[in-house]
């Protein structure tokens, strides 16, 4: 970048476009040609490994004086009362003030390092800039002008570092809490939705589990306030722990596409999701600060409802916040009143409109309710000190499994109880400590409990209870540093360690007896993650190029024990003693090439891996494919891999091993350009996926049949033409009402991800803002070639804005576009979230169960369960149904029905869709603001690929929040 002449304004880089001007002295000069960073993402190992990412030219000062800095309009009329907020990378809260009548503001005397500085004015546009700060002074003029290209600032591309977002190598997204208010969002995921490389996936209507560049459950990061919260019990497909998080705590959400394992351990592949924490206000001068806020929000398609308030006290030196929330969801209206995977129409065939009237226009069991509250302290101790606490506690009640019951399987019981979150942190950080520019330390405890209740189809089934939590301490060390002028560096420490609990009973639902059966996951068994890291980022020439290179060593270790796991009677559960280790080195690479001011280039290089976790390890029960067993217990019994994790899978002929860690290589390439009313960004990656840990059926040879596995009896199932050449059968156990095979978690096989993110804003005018994206994704499996599962179809977003200064209301436009996906996998065709595949056996099974109960009349003999009984709404016999829905000889997408076990799929693809929404917002008095919204303005019935629930339908939204 160049340097303004003497007095003269100049615009830093790392904003995204108009948001800010910044004019200094002479004095800056030289400061804005220095490499301002002081501060990088982390990274485990004893060296630096490669992660190049670009830095835009910061604004630096140091040792600051109370002429510091001016706060002025386009007009150069100083603003009054704006506030200011600094924060550390780490996002302690170093200074809270105001500008003076005349526009003036101070700051002390600061260490050297990166600061994130937040500027709020009436009429004025929320700001963000990047400080940095060296051994000199530099008074600054900051301009507020009315621009639509906000600047936002991350703080998770480089841990430990505050950087503009289109200076990250990476892409990322960034939301603040002004837009999550403006939006239905029965989740914080939710916020999200409409995100180049991001799908929102929901298996019920209380949970979430972002895809990132198609990876998703425990292939994804997140994080709350840099602390991992991703523990080992964290399933593989799409899971509901972020829903823990309610949104109302969350002041920011920032997503990194793109492994990140170097800076943040274990599970970064896909990339990573950070909530940041709201914070208490520090008073700007002596007197004590109170204030608070109180919203009230509903949506009409889920008959929802819910308030949250918070009050911040603060003075000088201490502030604390408190907040609490309440919402209830009822079930959910989706599109048109219609249910695409309702158990009516894929078992029985039956129309929109029959199921409607037999059933209703709302998705039974999918409303919730949610409740939770939070607390934060933060106190500097003195200038260059301070100390910070957190608590939130979630609970999530009456979520039920809607694809489970009347969305697909026709089960009796799919409840998620208890469903809960407590998370603590404490943290210090010390400024200016010998050689370190800031020294942090942190103790963190995560408590989570994640229990279900399950039925089969008849009421006659066990109910089988599974109560699990795990506890985390967590204990992390960060030092950052510079070595000259051009080097920053940051290093240390990270240590989790996992106790679970985990117990399981299965009651007779006529005696009301209960037996102790082996949990879910070996109950008492512990889990450490604990990790090394170092990275530095350098100014390798001038102006033009900056590099970063970082890496980590991390080591994981499980143990479980068979004394921890027994009945009342003392009889083992079938649990061992067990203990395994995995360790792991990992990197990441970055460079970012500023051509000129207007445009950059970046190339990153790196590596993302994922150790097993006890869901891998020790996961033992029913779930969406059938019954899950841990690999080590297959070994012993001879169990050959499947190719895929269907019931017709061949064998690969391969015996089922111990696990290892999975890996992802991963080379992107970014352009990015940014004129004084433009921004535009694209990203290409190709990403390769090496020894990935993948769910597959389970095969014995013919004269190995097992009678058992993990001490549950199995029999073998019938193979198909396929299986029977190769001399292979797959085995089912008793459990699951639908005979389906066993599986496991196993290494098998690679695949390869490779796509398109772009990102593009416009200020037309002043007030208008165009902003649009679009992303596209491949993925295959390499071994064998074939599409990979829950692949993400092609998306864009547009959206028109008009936002004036003052409190005249702002107003958008917005669609959503995405495209079918026909790319489905055998999986993703028997999936009934997808697929929705069936067999004859499946329509009789159901027909005899007792969810259906209501609707059957016992036909002349007054019996039920017999060949004359009716189904009310047709008219017709079990018989006539499944000759309707799957006659025997017949050909139903693509598939030849050729007995009762023949699985034919309900869709061989998930259809695209097109969503209209319109949001509008103002502030109604000095204290109040007003969001409104109508989403989905055509009514549209659809599905986001691999949900379980159908998306709402015409949506009528109002949030009203309060300041005082």
């Amino acid at each position: 970048m160049t340097s303004p002449a003497s007095g003269s304004c100049y615009r830093p880089e790392g904003g995204e476009g108009l948001g800010f001007r910044t004019c200094v002295q002479s004095k800056a000069m030289k400061a804005a040609k220095r490499f301002g960073s002081r501060s990088c993402p982390s990274v485990l190992g004893s060296f630096c490994l490669a992660a190049l990412v670009g830095l835009l030219q910061p604004i630096s000062f140091a040792a600051l004086r109370a002429d510091l800095g001016l706060v002025v309009d386009e007009d150069q009329t100083p603003i009054g009362g704006a506030r200011l907020t600094l924060l550390t990378a780490q996002g302690s809260v170093v200074l809270e003030t105001s500008t003076t009548t005349d526009g003036h503001f101070s700051v002390p005397s600061l260490a050297p390092g990166d600061y994130l500085l937040k500027l709020t004015a009436p009429n004025f546009h929320p700001r963000e800039l990047r400080l940095t700060v060296p051994a000199e002074v530099a008074p600054i003029k900051i301009i507020l002008i009315r621009e639509l290209l906000s600047t936002k600032v991350t703080v998770t591309a480089n841990r430990g570092a505050a950087m503009g977002v289109d200076e990250a190598a990476q892409l990322i997204t960034v939301y603040e809490k002004p837009e999550l208010d403006a939006r239905p969002a029965p989740t914080v995921g939710h916020a999200l939705e409409g995100n180049p490389g991001i799908a929102v996936q929901q298996t019920s209507y209380s949970q979430v589990s972002p895809f990132l560049r198609g990876l998703t459950g425990y292939q994804v990061l997140n994080l709350i306030d840099g602390i991992r919260f991703n523990n080992s019990i964290f399933r593989s497909g799409p899971n509901q722990y972020l829903a823990f998080v309610e949104p109302s705590q969350v002041d920011r959400v920032e997503v990194l596409l793109g492994p990140t394992s170097s800076q943040y351990g274990s599970d970064a592949m896909g990339g990573a999701i950070q909530l940041l924490t709201v914070d208490p206000r520090f008073s700007g001068d002596k007197k004590l600060d109170v204030n608070g806020e109180v919203q009230l929000f509903a949506a009409s398609a889920d008959v929802s409802g819910g308030a949250n308030a918070r009050i911040s006290v603060g003075s000088g030196s201490t502030a604390w916040l408190l907040g609490a929330t309440s919402r209830r969801h009822n079930d959910l209206r989706a599109g048109g009143g219609n249910d695409s995977r309702h158990v009516f129409k894929r078992l029985f065939g039956l129309s929109g409109d029959q199921v409607r009237a037999a059933y209703g226009s709302r998705q039974q069991d999918t409303g919730f309710t949610s409740h939770g509250w939070n607390t934060k302290l933060a106190r500097r101790l003195s200038g260059d000190q301070s100390i910070g606490f957190w608590y939130q506690q979630t609970e999530v009640e009456q979520s039920r499994g809607h694809k489970d019951v009347w969305g697909g399987l026709g089960r009796l019981r799919s409840e998620f109880a208890p469903q809960g979150l407590r998370f603590f942190y404490g943290r210090y950080e010390k400024m200016r400590l010998g050689f370190l520019d800031s020294l942090t330390g942190t103790f963190s405890i995560n408590d989570q409990s994640d229990g279900s209740v399950r039925q089969g189809l008849r009421a006659s089934d066990r109910v089988v209870t599974d109560d699990v939590g795990v506890r985390v301490f967590g204990y992390s060390l960060q030092g950052l540093t510079h070595v000259g002028s051009r080097h920053a560096l940051v290093f240390g420490a990270e240590l989790y360690q996992e106790d679970i609990r985990s117990q399981r009973s299965e009651t007779d639902p006529i005696t009301h007896l209960s037996t102790t059966k082996r949990a879910l996951y070996p109950n008492g068994s512990s889990y450490m993650t604990y990790g090394l890291f170092m990275q530095d980022m350098a100014e390798l020439v001038r102006g033009k190029l900056v590099g970063t290179l970082g890496g980590r060593l991390t080591g994981i270790r499980f143990r479980a024990f068979a004394d921890r796991n027994r009945d009342a009677s003392g009889a083992n559960l079938g649990v061992t003693d067990a203990r395994q280790e995995y360790h792991d080195i990992t990197f990441q690479s970055a460079l970012v090439y500023h051509m000129r001011k207007s445009l950059s280039l970046s190339l990153v290089a790196g590596r993302g891996f994922r150790a097993p976790n006890l869901n891998d390890l020790g996961a033992l029960g029913l779930n969406d494919l059938g019954y899950e067993i841990p690999a080590e217990e297959a070994i012993e019994a001879g169990g050959l891999v499947g190719e895929s994790d269907g019931e017709s899978s061949l064998s690969t002929g391969k015996r089922v091993k111990g696990l290892s860690a999975e890996h992802l290589y991963n080379v992107e390439f970014g352009v990015t350009l940014r004129k004084e009313r433009l921004y535009a960004r694209a990203q290409l990656f190709d990403a390769e996926l090496k020894n990935p840990i993948a769910r597959r059926t389970l095969l014995f040879p013919f004269d190995r049949i097992p009678t058992s596995l993990a001490g549950i009896p199995v029999e073998g199932l019938s193979p198909t033409t396929g299986q029977h050449s190769q001399g292979v059968v797959t085995v089912r156990t008793s459990i699951d009402s639908d005979p389906r095979a066993v599986k496991a978690f196993v290494n098998y096989g690679q695949a390869r991800y490779y796509g398109l993110e772009t990102t593009f804003r416009y200020s037309i005018l002043p007030e208008w803002l165009v902003q649009a994206n679009y992303s596209r994704l491949t993925g295959r499996e390499l071994d064998p070639d074939r599409f990979v599962r829950r692949l993400p179809p092609q998306q864009g977003f547009m959206a028109v804005r008009y936002q004036p200064t003052g409190r005249k209301p702002w107003l958008e436009l917005s669609t959503v576009m995405v495209g079918s996906q026909e790319r489905l996998s055998a999986g993703d065709l028997t999936d009934e979230r997808i697929g929705a595949a069936r067999r004859r056996s499946d329509i009789s099974d159901f027909f005899h169960g007792s969810l259906v109960r209501p609707f059957v009349d016992a036909g002349a003999n007054g019996k039920f369960a017999d060949s004359d009984d009716i189904f009310l709404p047709t008219g017709e016999t079990l018989d006539q149904i499944r000759d309707r829905v799957l006659p025997i000889g017949a050909t139903v997408n693509g598939v030849s029905i050729l007995d009762d076990n023949s699985r034919v799929p309900l869709f061989t693809a998930t259809p695209g869709f097109v969503f209209l929404g319109v949001r509008c917002g103002m502030q109604v008095s000095e204290g109040t603001w007003l969001n409104l919204a109508l989403m989905n303005l055509l009514d549209r019935n659809y599905r986001t690929h691999g949900s379980g629930v159908d998306a709402p339908g015409i949506n009528m939204f109002a949030n009203v929040k309060v300041l005082f």
